[in-house]
C-alpha cells in the first residue's frame, strides 16, 4: 500500500498546472455532454467533438491521423436528403479536418520533399485527379461529380499525402497506421461474427450481417482480403516480441475465418492470387516470364471466348454455402442473379462508353445514367431504374463510362506504378524492415486491384484510406531504396 501511495505522489507532482486545466476541462464537457444526451440535445455534443477534432488537427496531427485510421472500420454513413449529400462519420470529419490542414500547412510553413512531389506515382495521381477534373465539368450531372471530385480528394490528400509527411524516415508510423484501422477491423469482425453466428451462419445473412459498418459482404470481403497479407507479413517483422506476434498471429486467423464467413468470391479469389503472386516473388521467377505468361493466357482467352461462353452459359450453380460450389458458381452467368446484375452494369456501361468515348458521362454519375442502356436479357430481379442500386461493379470498366477512355487509362498506369515500383523496392531494397513493408502493401493491392475487375469501392472511405495508405507507404520506402543507393553510408 506504502508503495502505491509513493507512486502516486511522483505522479501528482511530475503534473503541471497545464495538465490539472486539460483534465478538469475534459471531466466538465464529459459531464456537460453526457447531461446533454440524456435531455436529447444532440447540438452540444456534435460541437464538442467538432472542438475536438480541431484541437487534435492543430496540436496533435499524428494522432488526429491514427484516430481517422481507427474510427474508419466503425463509421456509419449520414446522408441529407435535401442536399443530396452523405458523408461517413466520423472517419470522414478527420479526412476533411486532416486535408484542410495539410493544405493551410502547405501555404503557410510545411515543405514536402521534392523526390515525393516528383515520384512516378505521385505524378500518375496528379494525372488521374486532373483529368477526373476536366470531366466533371462536362458532366451530365456537374453537381454529382464535383461533390465526387472533392472527396476523391479528401481522400487522397489525407491518406496519401499526409500520410507520406507522416511516416518519413519512421517505418514504426507506418505499421502503428494500418494497426489502428486492423484492431478496428478485429472488433467490427468480433461483432460481425457474433451476429451471424445467432442466424447459424446463414449464407443468406452474411449479405447484410456486417451493416451499418459496411454496405455488404463485398466491400466487407474485400477489406478482410486486404489486411491478410499485411497481418500475416507483420507477424514476421524485425524486433517483434512475443506480444507482437501473438497480436498479428490473431489478427491473421481472425481475418481469415471471416473471409471465408463473408462469402465473397471475388475476396476469396483476389487473396488467392495474392498468394500466387508471393509464390512467384520467392521463386524468383523473373517478370518477364510473368508478361509472357499473361500474353499467352489473354491470348487463350479471346481466341476461345466463345467456347468459354457457351460453357458458363450452361452452368446452373448458384451460389451455396459449399466452398466449391460457391466458388463454382462464379462463372454461372444463366441463372446466379448476382453474376448477371453484373453483366448488365458492364453491358450498360460499354454502351455508354460508346456513346462517349473520349470524356464520359462525368465522375460519380454512373448510376443515375446507366438505367436508359440496360437491355431486358440482362436484367434481373435485383435490377433497378431508379439510381439506387449501385455502381457499374468494376473498377476500370466504371471510370471509363464516367471519365472516358483516357480516365481509364490513368488508373490503369497509376495501379501499375504502384504495382512496379512495390515489387521492385521488395527485390532490390537492402532494409528488411523495407523490404517487408514493401511486400505487405504490394500483396495487399494485388487483392484490391484483382478484386476491382468485379467490384468498386474507392468511393468509400472503408477502402480509399488502406488503398491510399499502401500507396504512401510504398513510394517511401522506395525513396528511402533510392536514396540509400546514393549515399551507401546512410542508415
Amino acid at each position: 500500500m506504502s508503495r502505491l501511495t509513493e507512486r502516486l505522489k511522483q505522479w501528482t507532482s511530475k503534473l503541471s498546472i497545464r495538465h490539472c486545466i486539460l483534465v478538469c476541462v475534459g471531466l466538465l464537457l464529459l459531464l456537460v455532454n453526457g447531461v446533454a444526451v440524456l435531455k436529447e440535445l444532440p447540438v452540444i455534443p456534435l460541437i464538442s467533438a467538432a472542438a475536438l477534432l480541431v484541437y487534435l488537427v492543430i496540436f496533435h496531427l499524428d494522432l488526429a491521423m491514427y484516430l481517422m485510421a481507427f474510427s474508419t472500420p466503425f463509421s456509419i454513413i449520414i446522408s441529407h436528403k435535401e442536399i443530396h449529400l452523405g458523408l461517413s462519420l466520423p472517419a470522414e470529419a478527420f479526412m476533411i479536418a486532416i486535408s484542410l490542414m495539410f493544405l493551410f500547412r502547405i501555404l503557410y510553413d510545411l515543405r514536402l520533399d521534392k523526390k515525393i512531389l516528383t515520384h512516378p506515382i505521385s505524378i500518375a495521381l496528379y494525372v488521374y485527379l486532373i483529368w477526373m477534373l476536366l470531366t466533371c465539368i462536362t458532366s451530365e450531372l456537374p453537381v454529382v461529380s464535383f461533390k465526387f471530385w472533392a472527396s476523391k480528394l479528401w481522400f487522397t490528400t489525407s491518406c496519401y499525402w499526409m500520410l507520406t509527411v507522416l511516416i518519413k524516415g519512421d517505418h514504426a508510423k507506418a505499421i502503428r497506421f494500418f494497426n489502428c484501422y486492423a484492431a478496428a477491423l478485429a472488433i467490427v469482425v468480433i461483432i460481425t461474427t457474433i451476429k451471424h453466428g445467432l442466424s447459424g451462419f446463414d449464407k443468406h445473412y452474411a449479405h447484410w450481417v456486417m451493416s451499418p459498418f459496411y454496405n455488404d459482404h463485398t466491400a466487407y470481403g474485400a477489406v478482410l482480403a486486404f489486411f491478410l497479407p499485411i497481418t500475416a507479413c507483420c507477424f514476421f517483422l524485425p524486433k517483434n516480441n512475443i506480444f507482437h506476434k501473438f497480436f498479428y498471429a490473431s489478427l491473421t486467423v481472425l481475418f481469415a475465418l471471416a473471409l471465408y464467413l463473408s462469402f465473397s468470391r471475388a475476396a476469396w479469389l483476389s487473396l488467392i492470387i495474392a498468394i500466387g503472386v508471393w509464390i512467384v516473388l520467392k521463386l524468383h521467377i523473373k517478370f518477364s516470364w510473368l508478361v509472357v505468361g499473361g500474353l499467352i493466357v489473354g491470348g487463350l482467352l479471346y481466341f476461345y471466348a466463345d467456347d468459354i461462353l457457351y460453357k458458363m452459359s450452361r452452368n446452373s450453380q448458384d451460389s451455396s454455402t459449399s466452398f466449391v460450389e460457391h466458388i463454382k458458381s462464379m462463372s454461372n452467368i444463366s441463372t446466379d442473379a448476382s453474376n448477371v446484375e453484373r453483366l448488365n452494369r458492364w453491358n450498360s456501361a460499354f454502351s455508354m462508353i460508346k456513346e462517349r468515348p473520349v470524356v464520359g458521362w462525368g465522375p460519380g454519375t454512373y448510376q443515375f445514367e446507366y438505367a436508359p442502356f440496360q437491355k431486358s436479357k440482362y436484367k434481373t430481379i435485383i435490377s433497378t431504374n431508379f439510381g439506387d442500386g449501385g455502381n457499374a461493379h468494376s473498377e476500370y470498366i466504371g471510370p471509363c463510362a464516367e471519365t472516358g477512355i483516357p480516365g481509364a487509362l490513368t488508373v490503369i498506369v497509376m495501379f501499375f506504378m504502384a504495382l512496379y515500383t512495390g515489387l521492385r523496392t521488395y527485390n532490390h531494397t537492402k532494409d528488411p524492415y523495407d523490404r517487408l513493408l514493401a511486400l505487405m502493401m504490394t500483396l495487399a493491392l494485388i487483392t484490391y486491384f484483382v478484386h476491382g475487375t468485379m467490384n468498386n469501392f474507392l468511393d468509400t472511405d472503408k477502402l480509399s484510406l488502406p488503398f491510399w495508405g499502401a500507396f504512401a507507404v510504398i513510394v517511401m520506402t522506395n525513396i528511402r531504396m533510392n536514396s540509400n543507393a546514393l549515399d551507401p553510408q546512410a542508415p
